[in-house]
């Protein structure tokens, strides 16, 4: 979406994808479909959704991946949300058992150390301790509503991540501001938030040079998780569209966090939303 200094608004683009998750032993993909449609999309049907997925989509759609498309981006986001569709289980399990390995090793991220609040009491009880979120507020009065497109309401037991990125233009400047949020609808039709990040970054708009960036750990589901948000700084200097195989490889264990990993690589898609006009 554009908007104007006179406050009009044009949609550049829209993307929507529908994806089953073949959750019967280890997470694979099981269907997919994306509007509009993608040559090569069946190629991924059967590989797992988790670890090895973004691999496979550079090598099924490599066109899609190079241009940061929006179906990109959805792709994208498909092993962080099987990744928290885990949270629905462990809150309200439905009446058949959980599917198999789901549960993180020790010290994958900050909140899942091993000397940590969640991994200790999983030692003494064998079991995650419950958790509970504040009350989802409703994005549109924190943020620009022009930014977010029409949402289907949840239904109980549901998980949603909201994302929004806006990239405005000052002199031989672009400044960043992106958020995401994962929210669930529980049994009595309370929206709760799981996972909230905000972020703040300045990027050259010659050279796309990251010149400063700002991690606001908004609502995390464990006291040790917002320790993750310093990893950010270790960006400054790199030039962004560079960033994601950076974090790929450097950004793991106990200094990072895997759904701000995520927030941090979308900001390759800086350049995109920066020539979009």
């Amino acid at each position: 979406m554009w908007t104007g200094l006179d406050g009009a608004v044009e949609e550049l683009g829209a993307a929507e994808l529908d994806a089953a998750i073949d959750l019967s032993g280890r997470p694979v993909i099981g269907a997919l479909r994306t509007r509009p449609g993608l040559p090569g999309l069946t190629r991924l049907v059967g590989v797992p959704a988790l670890s090895g997925f973004r691999a496979a989509v550079g090598e099924a759609l490599p066109g899609e991946v190079g241009a940061r498309t929006l179906a990109h981006a959805l792709l994208d986001d498909i092993p962080g949300a099987v990744v928290i569709s885990g949270y629905a289980w462990v809150v309200g399990p439905p009446v058949e058992a959980p599917p198999p390995g789901r549960t993180p090793p020790a010290d994958v991220c900050s909140g899942w150390r091993s000397d940590g609040t969640m991994m200790l009491a999983i030692a003494r009880s064998g079991a995650m301790p419950r958790l509970s979120g504040p009350a989802a507020p409703p994005l549109a009065d924190a943020v620009d509503s022009v930014g977010w497109h029409a949402m289907p309401p949840l239904t109980p037991g549901d998980m949603r991540r909201c994302r929004l990125m806006d990239v405005t233009r000052g002199g031989d400047i672009l400044r960043v501001e992106a958020m995401f949020r994962d929210s669930y609808m529980d049994a009595d039709g309370d929206e709760s938030v799981v996972h909230e990040y905000g972020l703040s970054a300045v990027v050259s708009a010659g050279r796309l040079q990251l010149l400063a960036v700002r991690v606001e750990p908004r609502v995390l589901p464990w006291q040790e998780c917002p320790m993750a948000a310093a990893s950010a700084a270790a960006l400054v200097g790199r030039q962004v569209g560079t960033l994601g195989q950076h974090i790929r490889g450097a950004f793991s264990g106990t200094s990072s966090c895997t759904h701000l990993n995520d927030l941090l690589r979308s900001l390759d898609d800086v350049p995109v939303l920066a020539a979009g006009r």
